[in-house]
């Protein structure tokens, strides 16, 4: 299924910083078409199909939710920066040694670049679905030492197996739904 971004994405000022001929996309610059002054980093897991040209469910959903909080500026950025519908790729990467690879090797360089630009940050990169838990919750670590200097936030409750903040993909687009202060339990 094709995605495109919605009427209020300002489409044609979408950033993309990544290398696509290695799978990577680092981070999406996406402005919406509201009057506002704040901006927000939403970390995921990994990216599945969005560019600057096109929109996958996930990056829709997120940025609904965005649009209905007042933000004029969503940065978009990942524990792994390798591009995958399928989180069998990633776990491959990291059970053969490749890890680094999956990460991408300015991923963390350019989230330390852009989490000082931005007001608010939310995590939402779900629960371990590519059963490398160790190497997962190292990643996690990683990030979220980065962040630090932020207050972190996550969309309605954990997911169901305990911690982990609810993945983008599945947050509610109502607009009631509201952010709730989140922190690692490390």
């Amino acid at each position: 299924m094709i995605h495109k971004y919605k009427s209020y994405v300002d489409k044609e000022n979408i950033a993309f910083h990544g290398e696509p001929e290695k799978d990577l996309r680092y981070l999406l610059e996406i402005p919406l078409k509201i009057r506002s002054d704040k901006s927000i980093l939403v970390i995921m897991k990994n990216p599945s199909k969005a560019n600057q040209r096109k929109s996958d469910l996930t990056i829709n959903r997120v940025l609904k939710f965005c649009y209905n909080h007042h933000y004029r500026k969503v940065y978009i950025m990942n524990l792994y920066a390798y591009y995958s519908t399928d989180s069998n790729r990633i776990a491959s990467l990291i059970k053969t040694g490749k890890e680094l690879h999956a990460i991408g090797k300015d991923n963390d360089k350019i989230l330390k670049e852009y989490v000082q630009k931005v007001d608010e940050v939310i995590v939402g990169w779900g629960s371990n679905t590519f059963n490398c838990t160790a190497a997962y919750k190292n990643r996690i670590k990683q990030v979220t030492e980065i962040v630090r200097d932020k207050k972190l936030y996550s969309v309605q409750s954990v997911s169901k197996c305990g911690w982990y903040p609810r993945h983008g993909q599945i947050w509610s687009v109502n607009s009631h739904i509201t952010m709730a202060p989140w922190e690692p339990p490390f």
